[in-house]
């Protein structure tokens, strides 16, 4: 079915969200035009702005709707887990370093563009909730060292696989570094990084 086909049924938002991506992906998002969109869409130059009031809007909701798909493609993968035994945290780590190595431009942009102070508290809570209830599974309270909260464990957590993900998705990490991270010991070694200075030092007797 052609793109204008599928105008005709209503779905001119998530066309043009859809041109955005296209555009983000050969890295040609600043010369991207909603007018040159509705023409390629064969809509008029006025269709797209009943949807959006300007293209930052648009960036908006294209930054929601990469978000969202992202906290699914990292639930899914915890659910798809479930009966390998692997540990939640561990699972999502290695999906979220993985997701950023095969969408590095996706990536790069969902994180990348200024939001508005709602928008940016509603990013922090879905990702903060998500890695929260990962950690509360191998962690309580009591496990944590006297001056860790919860809340510093959790994002000490996250800061740890985002900082990764971004080096992964800028390109900076060679192929074996990148492989060591996803599969290998060097998610290993950052784990143990994260989990030695949040948790009580082991008391021998």
């Amino acid at each position: 079915m052609h793109e204008k086909d599928q105008y005709h049924h209503g779905d001119l938002k998530n066309l043009l969200i859809k041109r955005v991506l296209e555009a983000v992906k050969v890295n040609n998002l600043e010369n991207f035009s909603i007018r040159e969109a509705a023409r390629f869409l064969e809509v008029s130059p006025a269709a797209p702005y009943n949807h959006f009031k300007d293209k930052q809007s648009l960036i908006q909701a294209c930054i929601y709707f990469c978000k969202i798909e992202f906290i699914d493609y990292l639930k899914n993968q915890v659910v798809l887990s479930k009966n390998l035994d692997n540990k939640k945290l561990a699972v999502i780590g290695k999906s979220y370093l993985e997701y950023a190595n095969n969408n590095p431009e996706i990536f790069i942009f969902m994180f990348s563009q200024s939001l508005s102070n709602s928008d940016r508290i509603n990013n922090y809570e879905d990702f903060h909730q998500l890695f929260l209830d990962a950690v509360k599974e191998s962690f309580s309270l009591n496990d944590l060292r006297k001056r860790v909260s919860m809340n510093s464990a959790v994002n000490s957590a996250w800061s740890i696989i985002h900082g990764t993900a971004c080096l992964i998705a800028s390109k900076t990490l060679s192929e074996t570094e990148v492989d060591g991270y996803i599969n290998g010991n060097l998610f290993n070694e950052i784990s143990s990084i994260w989990a030695i200075g949040v948790s009580k030092p082991i008391v021998h007797r």
